[in-house]
């Protein structure tokens, strides 16, 4: 064999193998491009038919002064279809000085629906309409919860960029109040707009989240604001760790916070 040959065959190898690996990339699933969670916007991976989803999560705030907060939380998610899910949230234990002495027991619950378009126009284009109820199961008095029963529509977006080596994703929407307990504070009616921005480092993605709820529109006068930087850490396949810290930029917020979310799926399609 001639160098020239040998040459031509070894570019050929490598064009070869450039071209597989180019095309693993490009084959990757959202699930594998994207995050399963995020600290407060809701993550535009759905679950596959049949799929379920846990996530545990430990909450810290600290308000201005002494008054601070720790939450554990449970998240369930199925996957009914491969676009459409359903899931529970409960603040299953809750400790808050809110209302003067500590006081501990279970908070409020949600359960939701979503449906999720994953292609729109272009694999790294996404949109989801998911619909909550929330529903006062903690004792107000004591500060373990709103004392309000809501619905919030909402609406998610995400655009994923270089191949999904970075994302822009937002979750906005209404929470409304249809009824609540007899409370002299009585609650109102407010918009929210989780937004941010993530990129793969290292075994996860590093993620910058800003988040702003206001109820002034409705009569209300709190504007809460808050920056929250995070880590995901990719465990295993279907596994992974959030730890993120909420730091408030408005009087009204929490003044800074600790969040800690494991995550797992079992069942469905395996991806």
């Amino acid at each position: 064999m001639s160098l020239s040959a040998a040459f031509r065959d070894i570019f050929l190898l490598l064009g070869f193998l450039a071209g597989c690996f180019v095309y693993g990339q490009e084959q990757q699933t959202l699930e594998q491009r994207q995050p399963l969670e995020l600290v407060f916007a809701d993550s535009i991976v759905p679950q596959d038919h049949h799929e379920a989803m846990f996530t545990t999560g430990g909450w810290y705030s600290k308000q201005q002064g002494d008054t601070h907060a720790a939450l554990l939380t449970q998240k369930v998610e199925w996957g009914i279809s491969d676009t459409l899910q359903v899931s529970t949230f409960i603040h299953a234990l809750q400790s808050s000085n809110q209302n003067g002495s500590t006081a501990t027991g279970m908070g409020d619950f949600e359960v939701a629906a979503r449906y999720t378009w994953a292609t729109v126009r272009s694999p790294f284009t996404h949109i989801a309409v998911a619909f909550d109820a929330g529903f006062p199961t903690g004792n107000f008095t004591r500060g373990l919860g709103e004392a309000a029963y809501t619905v919030s529509p909402s609406l998610l977006l995400s655009q994923e960029f270089s191949n999904g080596k970075y994302q822009v994703f937002t979750t906005d929407g209404f929470e409304i109040v249809v009824a609540h307990r007899n409370i002299a504070d009585v609650p109102h009616h407010s918009i929210f707009s989780n937004s941010g921005v993530s990129t793969h480092l290292g075994h996860g993605w590093a993620v910058g989240e800003l988040s702003v709820n206001s109820n002034r529109w409705s009569g209300g006068s709190d504007t809460q604001v808050a920056f929250t930087p995070s880590y995901v850490w990719r465990l295993a396949r279907r596994t992974e760790l959030l730890l993120g810290i909420p730091v408030g930029l408005t009087s009204s917020a929490d003044h800074i916070g600790g969040v800690v979310k494991f995550t797992f799926e079992l069942g469905g399609g395996g991806r």
